[in-house]
C-alpha cells in the first residue's frame, strides 16, 4: 500500500474511493475461514458481509441509512453494495474492504458480501477520485454483533486526565445480602487496560480456538445468537465527524456476587473455591435464566449442534482439553480453567506449591499490546493485584454490587464526554 496520498476531491467532482484490505480476511486469501467471516470488524462490528462506509454528512446529503443499497461507479466499472454510516469517515470519501464476494473460495466463503476488486483499477489501486454514488431504493440489512443503543450513563469507558489522574478506588467488599466467600489459596482475577486496547480482535480469535467455540453463520448472528465468549465493544466519543474511538474487551466478569448463580434452577452455574464462576454443562437444562440475570450479557446459548463435525476431523480442530458442548446448554468465559487445572497438576507433580502457580489465559497470551493482566489477586505482588489498586482502576457496573473479578484501567487522555455505544439505525 505504498504511494503518495491522493488530494481530497474537489466539491462537485465526484467522491473519493478508498479500498483497503479487510481487517479479518486481508485480501481474500482467508475468505473461506468461518472463524474470520464471523469475527466482527474491529470498529463497525459487521459480520458475514461487506459494506460501503460513508460519512454521517454524506449520508444526510444523500438520504442514506445503514443497509441501503447503492450503486458505485468509477472508470466505467460499477458495483452495488450496502451502506454503513461510519462516524469518523472523511466527508466525501467512500471506503470498501477487499476480500469478500469470492466465487471460488470454498463452501464457507463463496458468495459472502461483495467483490470490491470490481472497482479497482491498476492506475490507482488504493485511492481514486471521480466515484459516483447512486441510491437504488433497495435495502439489505447488515449483520452486526453490536446493535445496541446508547449506554452513556453506565460509563463503560472512563478517562483520566492530568487534572483528574485517579478514579474512586474499587470497593472490594460493598454491602451485600449474600454471605462472603473465603479464598484461602488462589483468587483468580483479570484486569484490562483500555488505554492499550487497539481493537484488533486477537483475543477473540484466541478464545475461540482455545475453547472450541463454534461459528454459527450469518442467519444466527443476525438473530443475536453469536457464540463468541469474548467480545470487544467499540464506542465513539465526541462529534460524529471526528470522534475518538474506544475499545472495551468484555469477557465474563466472574462476579463474587454473581446473579447467574442465584438464578439457575439446577445449580449449573457455581462458584469455585478460587473465585471462578463455573458452568457445569451436564447439569444445564437450557432455561437461559442465568443469561437473563447477567447484567453484562456475556453468556451464550448453544441453540443447535454448532460444534458437531466429522469424528475423523475432530482431532484436527478441537482443543482436547476443553469439552465440546452439546445443544441446549449455556456457555461462557471460564478464565481458561483448563490451563489453571493443568498448571496446578504440574505443580503437584513437580513438588511445587499449587497455590503459587502462574497462568496465562489464551486471550492474554494472544494480545499484541499487553492489555490483559491475569493472576491471583491474593498475592500482593501479582500484576493483577497491582492493577486493582491502580489509580485508574474501575469495575464495570460496580454500582450494582456484583463485585466483578474482571476490572478495567481507564484511558489516559483529555477530558471528553462519556463513551457511547454505536447506535445502529433500523
Amino acid at each position: 500500500m505504498s504511494g503518495s496520498i491522493a488530494a481530497p476531491p474537489e466539491p462537485g467532482s465526484g467522491l473519493e474511493l478508498t479500498l483497503r484490505p479487510d481487517p479479518c480476511l486481508w485480501d481474500g486469501r482467508r475468505a473461506n475461514v468461518a472463524w474470520l467471516q464471523e469475527l466482527p470488524k474491529p470498529i463497525s462490528k459487521i459480520s458475514w458481509d461487506s459494506h460501503a462506509a460513508v460519512s454521517p454528512a454524506l449520508a444526510r446529503q444523500r438520504d442514506l441509512k445503514d443497509g441501503d443499497i447503492v450503486e458505485l461507479g468509477i472508470g466505467g466499472r460499477t458495483l452495488r453494495a450496502p451502506v454503513l454510516v461510519q462516524p469518523g469517515q472523511a466527508e466525501r470519501s467512500v471506503t470498501l474492504f477487499l476480500g469478500n464476494g469470492r466465487r471460488r473460495a470454498g463452501r464457507v466463503g463463496d458468495g459472502v458480501g461483495v467483490d470490491a476488486y470490481a472497482l479497482r483499477g491498476s492506475g490507482a489501486p488504493w485511492t481514486a477520485t471521480g466515484l459516483e454514488l447512486r441510491k437504488t431504493g433497495e435495502r439489505r440489512p447488515l449483520v452486526t454483533t453490536q446493535p445496541h443503543h446508547e449506554i452513556a450513563e453506565a460509563e463503560p469507558i472512563r478517562v483520566v486526565t492530568p487534572d483528574s489522574p485517579t478514579l474512586k478506588p474499587i470497593e472490594e467488599t460493598p454491602p451485600s445480602l449474600y454471605p462472603d466467600w473465603s479464598y484461602p489459596q488462589n483468587a483468580w482475577a483479570m484486569a484490562i487496560d483500555t488505554d492499550l486496547c487497539i481493537g484488533c480482535n486477537a483475543c477473540v480469535i484466541a478464545c475461540q480456538a482455545e475453547n472450541n467455540v463454534p461459528p454459527v453463520g450469518r442467519e444466527q448472528v443476525a438473530m443475536g445468537r453469536e457464540m463468541l465468549w469474548l467480545r470487544v465493544d467499540s464506542y465513539y466519543d465526541g462529534a460524529p465527524e471526528d470522534p475518538r474511538i474506544h475499545f472495551l474487551p468484555v469477557p465474563c466478569m466472574h462476579c463474587e456476587k454473581a446473579p447467574c448463580e442465584v438464578g439457575c434452577p439446577v445449580n449449573a452455574t457455581v462458584h469455585s473455591p478460587d473465585g471462578i464462576n463455573e458452568q457445569v454443562y451436564n447439569r444445564c437444562i437450557g432455561t437461559r435464566t442465568c443469561s437473563s440475570y447477567c447484567p453484562y450479557k456475556v453468556r451464550r446459548f448453544n441453540f443447535f449442534e454448532y460444534g458437531q463435525i466429522a469424528a475423523d476431523q475432530q482431532g484436527l480442530q478441537y482443543n482436547p482439553d476443553v469439552t465440546v458442548r452439546a445443544r441446549g446448554v449455556m456457555e461462557k468465559c471460564t478464565y481458561c480453567v483448563q490451563r489453571i487445572a493443568r498448571a496446578r497438576q504440574d505443580a503437584k507433580r513437580d513438588g511445587r506449591d499449587p497455590a503459587a502457580i502462574e497462568v496465562r489465559t489464551a486471550c492474554q497470551a494472544a494480545c499484541p499490546t499487553g492489555v490483559i493482566a491475569f493472576g491471583d489477586k491474593n498475592r500482593p505482588g501479582s500484576a493483577v493485584a497491582k492493577a486493582r489498586k491502580d489509580g485508574r482502576a474501575y469495575a464495570l457496573l460496580e454500582e450494582i454490587g456484583t463485585r466483578p473479578r474482571t476490572t478495567y484501567l481507564a484511558r489516559i487522555g483529555p477530558a471528553q464526554s462519556h463513551g457511547r455505544r454505536r447506535v445502529k439505525e433500523a
